[in-house]
């Protein structure tokens, strides 16, 4: 019965929690928070202080003790994203694993807003209902933001602004310390951060009324949502009337009025202020507020990876993905091609590189996105598209996998990873060589449409001894395809050891 189990802890800026869930059911069986905070001055770019690891190890420890009271044997930590930006992460990484044998896996800005979107599609019953029309959810971390964009039952745009309460709440500090008007000068502060990011949104998102699910504001969901309760719809002028409250209010006020502690009630300021500006932006119809968060969003993707949900969310990160290549403005169609001719070739070549479904998923980013770097300079575009890749957080993917998809973009075009071996070091070996059949298999599925003219429509794959036959259909004359296929075989040759061999079947006799 406890295989039925699992036990999710994650380590956060200010708190850790634990929740034990029945994989099969979804049902939580327990929920433990530690008020343990290992890094809320890491936004000034200050290391993570020793002296708290050892409080951290004790509270994790008493999370194992839990954990083995209800014989559960299958469990996992996670590390937020924000603090694993904390100059000493690794050295608190090992401390903790010292002190309790659990080894934290870092989580990306992307895999948060990801399991969190899974949780409110799978949690919150009114979720189905909203993003068949224009919904936004708004995901609130200490440091960050994320704004996830539905349309007619599809996410259509995800971005993430680096810009939370936590972070927020030392910038009032200081103003306090120097500004005769410090809310008024916040307000601007914020302001100005949220209209540079807002300027980045497709136009198509910056006119349209949503629907807004709030998640990770913890005042509001313990004042407005009733006990026992996952959601509450809060009408935006009792919301309007609560934020003047909160603005012209004192902390004693606050503390006894929202039932906080006194580390708690300084965020509340920030985060109201920062809510009120996203509603702005996102041209709120309604709010709905929902009390689920990242460790709610882990424990769902569990119960998803153990087959026990139907419902899966590849579409989420593809959609992301195209996002992506819209923001550099990718031409649609030599991608779309591309796509479809790399996705054609994985499939018919499963018997040479025993490769996975995720990596089946991860290529599919890798076509939709690897001529980013075309946006900044179409000379040596693979580069740009390398850099411009390392530095976005893509919707549920990990900090690992966007370096594969980096990397593979960086190889589709001319260099190889044997000549960039330096930059190539970042990865584990299986992971390298992972990059090199994926980009491999990318290069082909690029050069068949080298001219970006789309003259192929369709190809056919057969696998002999010593090599590889791809059949192009086509009346188009494919003397440049020809070439550039030969040039770019040569990787795939390396790699495989079998020599691709191009050849044109026409449509018409």
């Amino acid at each position: 019965m406890a295989d039925n189990y699992f036990g999710a802890m994650l380590v956060n800026v200010s708190s850790m929690e634990l929740s034990i869930v029945n994989l099969k059911t979804g049902a939580q069986t327990e929920r433990v928070k530690s008020t343990v905070a290992i890094g809320e001055n890491i936004y000034n770019h200050e290391e993570i202080d020793f002296e708290t690891v050892a409080e951290a190890a004790e509270a994790l420890r008493g999370f194992l003790q839990v954990i083995k009271d209800y014989g559960v044997t299958n469990y996992q930590l996670w590390g937020s994203q924000a603090l694993s930006t904390a100059p000493n992460a690794e050295f608190i990484r090992d401390q903790i694993f010292v002190r309790t044998g659990l080894s934290i896996k870092w989580l990306s800005l992307g895999e948060e807003s990801f399991v969190r979107n899974e949780a409110i599609a799978l949690k919150f019953d009114g979720y189905h209902h909203l993003v068949k029309k224009h919904a936004a959810i708004i995901g609130l971390n200490s440091g960050s933001a994320t704004l996830s964009f539905f349309a007619h039952d599809n996410l259509v745009a995800s971005h993430n602004m680096k810009l939370g309460p936590v972070r927020i709440k030392e910038v009032l500090q200081s103003l306090r310390a120097t500004a005769p008007n410090p809310v008024d000068v916040l307000d601007d502060y914020i302001n100005s951060k949220v209209d540079d990011f807002y300027r980045f949104l497709p136009e198509r998102l910056q006119t349209a009324n949503n629907q807004v699910i709030l998640i990770g504001a913890a005042p509001l969901n313990n004042y407005f949502i009733p006990k026992d309760e996952v959601s509450f719809t809060l009408p935006l002028k009792q919301f309007n009337e609560f934020s003047r409250e909160v603005i012209g209010a004192s902390d004693q006020y606050l503390m006894e009025r929202l039932h906080l502690t006194e580390e708690n009630v300084e965020l509340v300021l920030p985060e109201v202020l920062l809510i009120q500006k996203l509603l702005a932006v996102v041209h709120a119809d309604k709010l709905h507020l929902v009390n689920l968060n990242v460790l709610d969003g882990l424990t769902t993707n569990q119960e998803i990876l153990a087959g026990n949900q139907k419902y899966h969310f590849e579409n989420q990160i593809l959609a992301a993905a195209n996002d992506l290549a819209q923001r550099y403005r990718v031409e649609p169609h030599h991608m779309e091609l591309v796509r479809h001719f790399a996705l054609h070739l994985f499939d018919q070549l499963k018997t040479l590189h025993h490769l996975t479904a995720r990596d089946r998923l991860l290529l599919q980013v890798a076509a939709i996105v690897h001529d980013i770097g075309g946006f900044i300079d179409t000379h040596e575009h693979y580069l740009h598209s390398d850099y411009v890749l390392k530095q976005s957080e893509m919707l549920g993917l990990s900090a690992e996998e966007i370096q594969i998809i980096a990397a593979v973009s960086r190889y589709h075009s001319t260099r190889t990873p044997a000549e960039d071996i330096t930059h190539f070091r970042q990865l584990t070996p299986e992971k390298r060589l992972t990059v090199a059949k994926l980009a491999a298999i990318l290069r082909l599925a690029d050069a068949l449409d080298d001219a970006h003219q789309q003259t192929i429509q369709r190809i056919s794959v057969s696998v002999r001894t010593n090599k590889v036959i791809i059949t192009a259909f086509s009346d188009d004359d494919l003397s440049l395809i020809r070439w550039a296929f030969n040039y770019k075989a040569q990787f795939f040759t390396d790699v495989f050891g079998l020599q691709p061999v191009f050849k044109q079947r026409r449509l018409h006799k």
